[in-house]
């Protein structure tokens, strides 16, 4: 049960209205009130404010992750440059470049889980706040790997542990078998809780040998639970892997009814897209080569076709979850669109490049530094 939110000592204003004017605000405007008073110091840090200003309908931001090539000739050295893009509003309309701090540049981003995301390379682990500009750098993990046994890729995923309010960071190492010349058949799984600021081994070793992986970015949270999108060796038919943030196991759930890909060619483009639509866990799949899509959405325990949309005369390539009925993809010519469902309209965004990531990205108030 929420415990109520105090605030006392603002005049004319009420509690409630001022908790209610607060939780509208942006961020930085939001922080500007710690100065302004005990009662508002503690109403900043109050959990239940921090979640009520977290989910009001307007806070809704796109970030977008693009690498392009570098036309500088003389830098021969950094023929790619990765950059990221806020986009503030609803609308879309107002491109803002955001930069990184330097050990941001270069990783792969994961999440964004409340505001929170995750930065990782092969060898360094960091979370930022967004909004609030903040930081923290994941203590290094120490991997213990079976005998003859080397890291082939890594697997992240960010949650809340709903049980302890905690949030976590799970890892799962994918292999190889240095013998066998391989993939192993067990994965080691470890857990990074933020409230210890410590990394722990999961018990035992969860069986991961038979599915394709690679260092994926494509994770997403629901309710307690992480999900990743993956598939097998036999047939390129996909499963959904979930992992409990509060028991720590894993479940195999399969995927939507969709047509099986079978060429090497069609292997290597993008044809799924996991992520959350009407807050439910949901797959975006790429029909007829990405001439055409169908949303699939997971409801009591089962798939159902919610919707599909083209054919279009140019392909694309599924990207994410905007507002309801849109999607991003990502052309044959390497553009950022939006594709309203509704309207039956393409909306160019104006940014190109060779990769993107695109993450729907709340303002958050949760501190992230230790």
């Amino acid at each position: 049960m929420e415990r109520d939110m105090m605030v006392t000592g603002h005049g004319d204003f009420s509690d409630d209205l001022v908790v209610e004017i607060l939780s509208r605000l942006p961020v930085k405007s939001v922080m500007r009130f710690r100065s302004a008073g005990k009662s508002l110091y503690n109403l900043v840090k109050d959990p239940n404010f921090i979640y009520k200003h977290l989910n009001r309908d307007d806070n809704m931001r796109l970030m977008v992750r693009i690498t392009y090539e570098n036309d500088d000739v003389t830098d021969p050295l950094n023929d790619l440059i990765t950059c990221f893009f806020v986009l503030p509003d609803k609308t879309l309309t107002d491109l803002h470049f955001q930069d990184l701090e330097p050990e941001m540049k270069d990783h792969n981003p994961l999440g964004p889980c409340d505001g929170t995301l995750c930065f990782f390379d092969n060898r360094n682990v960091n979370l930022w706040n967004v909004s609030m500009n903040e930081y923290r750098v994941i203590p290094k993990h120490r991997a213990h790997l079976p005998c003859d046994t080397s890291i082939y890729c890594r697997n992240f995923g960010l949650g809340l542990d709903p049980k302890t309010n905690d949030f976590k960071l799970v890892l799962i190492l994918t292999l190889n078998d240095d013998k066998r010349l391989s993939v192993h058949d067990f994965s080691p799984v470890s857990v990074y809780n933020f409230s210890t600021n410590t990394w722990r081994d999961a018990e035992g070793l969860f069986q991961m040998g038979h599915y394709y992986r690679y260092n994926s970015i494509d994770n997403v949270y629901l309710n307690g639970f992480c999900y990743w999108m993956e598939s097998g060796h036999d047939s390129y038919n996909a499963i959904i892997l979930s992992f409990s943030m509060s028991d720590e196991v894993f479940q195999e759930i399969k995927g939507p009814n969709v047509p099986q890909i079978t060429t090497y060619y069609e292997s290597e483009m993008t044809y799924w897209r996991i992520g959350l639509y009407n807050g439910c866990l949901s797959v975006l799949y790429s029909e007829e080569l990405g001439h055409s899509f169908g949303l699939w959405m997971m409801k009591g325990g089962s798939w159902t076709k919610h919707l599909t949309f083209g054919p279009f005369i140019e392909t694309y390539q599924p990207l994410g979850f905007w507002r309801n009925g849109e999607f991003f993809l990502q052309s044959s010519d390497d553009r950022l669109v939006l594709y309203d469902s509704r309207y039956e309209e393409i909306r160019d965004i104006g940014i190109s490049g060779l990769w993107f990531s695109a993450n729907i990205l709340k303002e958050s108030l949760i501190i992230v530094r230790e």
